[in-house]
Order: structure tokens, then C-alpha cells, then sequence
């Protein structure tokens, strides 16, 4: 008996703490005080197109919080009006604003998932791809997010490609191509640094095998030149001499100007200022004309 009361006595503690740790929030999860416009006019009986354009207002005076909640308010009490899909979209674009990342992909994921047929889907891809994007860059570590972890960077180039396969007409196709081309180029540096590693311990079929994932994953990327010097060692090192040639032989036929610029390649990679502009590393050497790159085919 003694137990159970003990036990009852600590139930009701915590109820009793829960419900002192809402005190202030209301149904929306919001602050409760009283709902204001920007002229600080109260909103408290205001209906749904009221509310909806403060909260407008407040998205263009550049501060999201506010909008924010007036637009959970137009969501929890007039969940069946036009205003509501309309506010739970400029949610997405206000968590985004506000620099709330991952709020950001989790009001866009809810808003996917009931309203697929939207006429504006196309800009909640967009603004998940932005979001993740973001998100990877937000880390709290410190350094380059890129040498830590990429997840975010992927997630945000799967939905951009999303966009860009699904709505080729979307205002926000462009933008999406753009993004996709540098996350291609961050991610398959991403694998050289792990390839560049595991060739410092002499770990040679892993970097090798790295080095081969850039190629087949990230033909184009920036990094391609680097991954097939890595194969040509690696190959080298482990008593593959064919194969160290062939990765040779492409390097030079794809990239000629990367093997006479290298040097000053990685010297403007590195951030230090450059010596002279470079040539395009797939160009020919002699007439400047762009080679057909055939590392694909020919490492396969």
C-alpha cells in the first residue's frame, strides 16, 4: 500500500508539473499573450482574413516569430478556410526565415504529405531543398560542415532533383539546377578527402575504391581530375599496373590543362590568391577546345 501511494503521490507531482510547464501556451503551442497586429491593434476576435494579412505584414517587416504565430492562429481557428492552406505554406516560408531549419523541413514534409495537389507544391520542394541545405551549414561543431557529416547536403539535393524532375516548368527550376551542381561538387569532394585519407595510411584499396565512387557518382564534379590521380597511385601501389596506366591515359586525354595547372589548381582551391585565371581542366591544351570526358566508360 505503501508503494502504490508513493506512486500515486509522484503521478500527480508530474501532472501537476505539466501543467505548470504549459503556463503561458496556448493550443497553437504559442505564446499566449494577447494577439497584436504591427500597429499593436488587438487580433483576439479578428477572423481568419484578418489575421492572415498581420501575419502577412509581419513576414514583410522582416519578422517571422510574429507571423508565425498569427499564422497558427488562422490554422487553429479556421482550420476550413482558404486562409488555413495559405498560412500552413507561408509557415514553411517564415520557419525558413526565422533560420528554424529543421522546424522548416517538418512543416514542409506535413504540408507535402495532406496537401500533395497544391498549386504551389513545387515551392514547398523548393524551400525543403533550402531548408536542408541550410541545415547542413548550421551545425553547432564549428569547421567545415562539409568534412563532418553530409546527410542534410544529400536530403537537400534529392529534393531539388524532386523539383527539377517533377515540375520542369516551376520558376524555381533554375535556382534548384544551380544548388544541385554545387552540392554535386561539395559531396564528391566530401569522398576525396576520405580517399585522400585512406591513401596517407596506405590504405590503398579504399581510396581507390573511393576515388572510383567519385567517377561513377559524380561524373562532371570538380573533383573528377583528382580522383582518377588517386586511382593511378593507388593502382600503382598495389602492383596494378594496367589500371594505374589506364587512369593515367584518361587523366591526360579528359584534363590536360588540369595536369599542366595543378599547382595552381589546388593553390586557389586552398583560398590563396591567384596567380592567373585558370583554364577550363577539360579543355585541350593547345586549342582550348572542351574533350569529351570518357572516365565513365573507359574505368568501367
Amino acid at each position: 500500500m505503501r508503494k502504490l501511494a508513493l506512486a500515486l503521490s509522484i503521478l500527480m507531482l508530474l501532472a501537476a508539473a505539466g501543467c505548470g510547464g504549459d503556463k503561458g501556451i496556448n493550443e497553437t503551442g504559442y505564446s499566449d499573450e494577447p494577439l497584436v497586429d504591427r500597429e499593436g491593434n488587438k487580433l483576439d476576435s479578428a477572423d481568419a482574413e484578418r489575421l492572415y494579412k498581420s501575419a502577412r505584414e509581419f513576414m514583410v517587416s522582416n519578422d517571422p516569430q510574429r507571423a508565425l504565430r498569427l499564422y497558427a492562429e488562422v490554422q487553429a481557428r479556421f482550420p476550413f478556410s482558404p486562409y488555413a492552406a495559405q498560412s500552413e505554406m507561408e509557415s514553411v516560408a517564415a520557419h525558413y526565415k526565422a533560420q528554424q531549419y529543421e522546424a522548416a523541413v517538418s512543416a514542409a514534409d506535413r504540408f507535402i504529405k495532406q496537401r500533395p495537389r497544391n498549386a504551389h507544391i513545387d515551392y514547398i520542394y523548393y524551400l525543403r531543398g533550402l531548408s536542408n541545405y541550410d541545415r547542413n551549414d548550421a551545425g553547432l561543431l564549428g569547421g567545415d560542415p562539409d568534412k563532418r557529416d553530409t546527410r542534410f547536403l544529400e536530403q537537400s539535393f534529392t529534393d531539388f532533383n524532386l523539383l527539377v524532375e517533377n515540375y520542369p516548368q516551376s520558376v524555381y527550376r533554375k535556382d534548384a539546377q544551380l544548388h544541385m551542381i554545387e552540392i554535386r561538387n561539395r559531396l564528391a569532394e566530401f569522398e576525396i578527402n576520405i580517399a585522400e585519407y585512406y591513401l596517407r595510411r596506405r590504405a590503398y584499396v579504399a581510396a581507390s575504391r573511393r576515388a572510383e565512387g567519385v567517377l561513377k557518382r559524380f561524373q562532371g564534379s570538380d573533383s573528377v581530375p583528382r580522383a582518377l590521380e588517386i586511382m593511378e597511385e593507388s593502382y600503382a601501389r598495389l602492383g596494378l599496373t594496367d589500371l594505374s596506366e589506364d587512369a593515367r591515359a584518361i587523366l591526360q586525354a579528359s584534363y590536360p590543362n588540369y595536369i599542366l595547372h595543378r599547382d595552381e589548381f589546388y593553390r586557389q582551391r586552398a583560398g590563396e590568391a591567384p596567380r592567373y585565371e585558370l583554364p577550363e581542366p577539360g579543355a585541350d591544351a593547345a586549342s582550348g577546345e572542351q574533350l569529351a570526358p570518357q572516365a565513365a566508360e573507359q574505368a568501367e
